[in-house]
């Protein structure tokens, strides 16, 4: 076992647990690493898609390299065309932990890496992973993984304890139409709680969480790979022909059903 049953009874209760050190230190510097390479190397970006800040992308920010720029990686082909971050979404501490909490049959739904350049990191508005996602049922994990030291200064996550009981809230598009945010008055700021995190702790999140992270104010980066999964059991609400290009599934444990995910 992974958790304890005091973590496993907060994740039922808040929604939320951080397993400390679940990637150690070489696995980090691989990713940070691997990651460089695609923003400021010769890697090219295949497979998945990357996003710039908003800010930079109208002209109102200017950066020295355009590596300083990259908001997001986001896509399953990054770990269908990269051993690296292959290895992490079969890692043995993260896939147990994750079985722990949805059990033994998995599928990974989305991988990313998520960015905050040095001053330039924007925030990601109040938002429920659920609402991206036409599955049912609605209890996927978002396991967000901190490669940076991630501070209240430099935009750690933010989460609101037990809203995962809520439901999901509506939403609305924000700077751009895949960025969309809770709707204004449906969640209080105050009552999200900061999660400060070491490099290699792992938050593991309901996707009904609601949450955000603040701008990056700090000269240092704060980055972090995300790996969100689910039951195999799990169905797709729309058919392929109407699901939106990012909703798909990678087998990661157990088996396989048929019509489900």
């Amino acid at each position: 076992m992974t958790l304890t049953d005091t973590q496993f009874e907060q994740y039922q209760r808040d929604g939320y647990v951080v397993v400390e050190d679940a990637l150690d230190a070489e696995t980090v510097d691989r990713v940070k690493r691997r990651l460089r390479a695609y923003t400021h190397g010769d890697r090219a970006v295949e497979g998945f898609q990357s996003q710039i800040e908003p800010a930079v992308e109208r002209g109102e920010v200017d950066v020295e390299e355009s590596g300083d720029a990259v908001r997001k990686f986001e896509g399953l082909g990054m770990v269908e065309t990269d051993d690296v971050f292959r290895s992490v979404a079969d890692d043995d501490t993260i896939v147990d932990t994750a079985a722990e909490l949805l059990g033994p049959n998995l599928k990974l739904l989305r991988s990313a890496a998520m960015f905050k350049p040095p001053a330039v990191g924007s925030e990601k508005g109040f938002h429920q992973d659920a609402a991206y996602y036409p599955i049912q049922p609605m209890d996927h994990v978002t396991v967000w993984i901190a490669l940076d030291e991630a501070t209240t200064e430099n935009g750690c996550m933010n989460v609101v304890p037990g809203a995962h009981t809520d439901g999901l809230l509506g939403h609305e598009a924000a700077d751009y139409d895949t960025d969309i945010v809770i709707a204004e008055g449906d969640v209080d700021r105050a009552d999200a709680v900061p999660v400060p995190m070491e490099p290699g702790d792992a938050l593991f999140a309901h996707c009904l969480v609601p949450h955000f992270t603040a701008p990056n104010t700090t000269d240092q980066w704060r980055r972090a790979l995300i790996m969100s999964y689910m039951d195999a059991r799990s169905r797709f609400t729309k058919s392929a022909a109407e699901r939106p290009p990012w909703v798909d599934s990678v087998h990661i444990r157990g088996e396989d059903f048929p019509g489900c995910v």
